[in-house]
């Protein structure tokens, strides 16, 4: 497999991917040529169209770079000063009155559907939203089979968005039932 008569269009390729950036190009250009020729050592491939073939490749190439790029920028967010952002972290620990009063009412509520439901199902709020018990371990407290603590943990969920009033602006977010949500909102309200 020879480049070199298509060395002029890959070029021209990579430069237009990279935005006119020589030195991105010559890299995206390389990369695209090494790989090309280990896959074709390593699957003995015989190659037809040799331009078409390291056209993809370089495609391909090109949108994993940028992959890496972008989950390297959300890993890090390189324009956020360490120190400013820790120093109003310190600063700003109080939640602000609209959130807690929010908090405080969702509490409020899902503690008065909490208790009018009947005690089986006080239960199984309790197992799997207050000691984050898994299905498997609901099952064998309450000696029922695993696909039958799963339907039950399922119609608590939905006995209490009914009773809290999903359909309205989501009351009660999914979040809300954990365990950690419970005891921030018990905070809260206390």
């Amino acid at each position: 497999m020879s480049w070199i008569e298509d060395a002029a269009v890959l070029r021209r390729r990579a430069l237009r991917l990279t935005r006119g950036n020589r030195e991105d190009a010559e890299d995206l250009l390389s990369s695209t040529l090494v790989k090309a020729v280990a896959h074709v050592e390593r699957n003995d491939t015989e190659i037809r169209e040799p331009r078409a073939f390291l056209l993809f490749a370089m495609k391909n190439e090109h949108i994993s770079r940028m992959r890496r790029v972008q989950s390297e920028r959300q890993v890090r967010d390189f324009g956020a000063d360490v120190y400013i952002d820790h120093e109003s972290s310190l600063s700003n620990n109080q939640p602000d009155q609209e959130n807690l009063l929010r908090h405080q009412d969702t509490l409020r509520a899902v503690v008065h559907v909490v208790n009018a439901l009947p005690p089986e199902l006080r239960k199984v709020f309790r197992l799997r939203f207050c000691e984050e018990q898994s299905y498997r371990d609901i099952a064998e407290r309450l000696a029922i089979s695993e696909p039958l603590a799963r339907k039950r943990v399922q119609h608590l969920r939905e006995r209490l968005r009914q009773a809290l009033g999903e359909g309205e602006t989501c009351n009660v977010p999914e979040g809300c039932l954990r365990e950690k949500s419970l005891k921030r909102l018990s905070r809260a309200a206390g």
